[in-house]
């Protein structure tokens, strides 16, 4: 496998990708689906309930987790950040959270030395782990050139924000430039990207799942990604499962297959969710709409978009729950989520990338004029009782 054949395939999928809306949590990956929060109903007939009586919130155990209103400090800002851009697959391929936390670090280049050494002796996690960290850091990191040119854009851009903010952001900003600093410098000593590709390509060979899964991300043509993530989905590998369900549903032609091995995206989904808790939120929305193998249903809906919330995965939540009769769903439990949303993405734990879009998200998120006081009470009460869990869930808590 060359670079100019991963180019290849990477652009394809590109032109695929641009028109898809799904859910995430991480979104560094260059083929993770992209938030919910995209608007899903722009491109879909919007099913529009009239409000009825309204619900009590369900019931509240409280178990302290932490403030929900805090802003932490840059420096734990930038390393949440660099924790969940890993956590999200690195865990699913078979990594600790000691690996997370060291490739997340300033340690990043003995810690990629060392996976070096165990994937060249064959240790089937370490050849994923290398494979995914070296396609994503290595092969689609930027230059420290163009790492530079970002952050003059973004710090030109913060000029517009309070003064306290705009501090704030330039650090975070500057602590997460210096570690992808860091790691081009290790990439550019330690990574073969094309070496670390024929490992992985090995492993694939052998019907190992999440190998396929990485195989179907740098294949040299469209048709064997697609049969390589319907591999990886077979072998049961969860990312394959989801990513695959998210293929379907967004039109993209041949992704289920033929024949007796057609599959849809509802049994992908139900197979995914136990695992990725954004999987549940995404077969919620589908509830919600309607998807291949999956039928209408408002109640499952709500009932798996809240679960996805407690489990990290919120935007299903505060996606559909605005288009819900309140007989179905409180409309403060839908702020409170949302609330929760912009704390996680605060805390770095939820990010399309340190940015001036996420500074004004986290800004409007938190400081919206239209969330009522119940509705922060609330938020408090699912901080306090689901915190800890989706903190733990998104790679926040080492």
């Amino acid at each position: 496998m060359t670079r100019r054949t991963i180019g290849v395939v990477v652009l394809l999928a590109v032109v695929v990708i641009a028109g898809v809306t799904i859910a995430t949590e991480k979104e560094r990956a260059p083929f993770p689906p992209q938030a919910l929060a995209q608007n899903r109903a722009a491109s879909a007939s919007v099913r529009w309930i009239p409000a009825t009586s309204r619900p009590s919130p369900p019931v509240i155990k409280a178990a302290a987790s932490g403030s929900i209103w805090a802003r932490p400090t840059a420096a734990v800002t930038a390393r949440h950040e660099r924790r969940s851009g890993l956590a999200w697959i690195l865990r699913q391929l078979g990594a600790s959270d000691q690996l997370v936390n060291r490739l997340a670090s300033r340690h990043v280049a003995e810690a990629l030395t060392e996976l070096k050494q165990r994937a060249n002796a064959g240790d089937p996690k370490a050849i994923n782990i290398l494979g995914e960290f070296a396609f994503q850091q290595c092969y689609l990191g930027r230059s420290p050139a163009m790492l530079d040119e970002g952050l003059a854009m973004e710090v030109a851009d913060a000029r517009t924000l309070p003064p306290a903010d705009a501090a704030w952001f330039d650090a975070v900003l500057r602590e997460d430039i210096a570690y992808d600093k860091q790691v081009a410098a290790a990439c550019q000593q330690t990574v073969n990207v094309d070496r670390v590709f024929e490992l992985v390509k090995a492993r694939a060979r052998q019907g190992d799942g999440a190998s396929l899964w990485l195989w179907s991300r740098s294949a040299d043509n469209y048709m064997n990604s697609q049969q390589h993530l319907r591999d990886a989905a077979a072998a049961g590998f969860s990312e394959g499962e989801f990513e695959l369900a998210w293929a379907i549903i967004g039109g993209q032609q041949g992704a289920a297959g033929s024949g007796p091995n057609k599959v849809n995206a509802g049994d992908m989904f139900r197979k995914s969710a136990g695992v990725l808790p954004r999987s549940e939120a995404e077969l919620a929305v589908c509830e919600y709409r309607g998807c291949p193998g999956i039928a209408t249903d408002l109640a499952s809906a709500v009932s798996h978009a809240r679960e996805a919330a407690q489990r990290g995965s919120i935007d299903a939540i505060i996606t559909i729950g605005p288009r819900m009769q309140e007989s179905l769903i409180n409309p403060d439990e839908v702020s409170a989520w949302k609330l929760i949303r912009g704390s996680l993405a605060q805390q770095g734990c939820i990010s399309n990338g340190i940015n001036i879009m996420w500074m004004r998200d986290i800004e409007s998120m938190l400081s919206s004029a239209d969330i009522s006081a119940n509705a922060r009470a609330l938020a408090d009460q699912y901080w306090q009782t689901y915190g800890a869990r989706i903190l733990a869930n998104l790679g926040c808590n080492p």
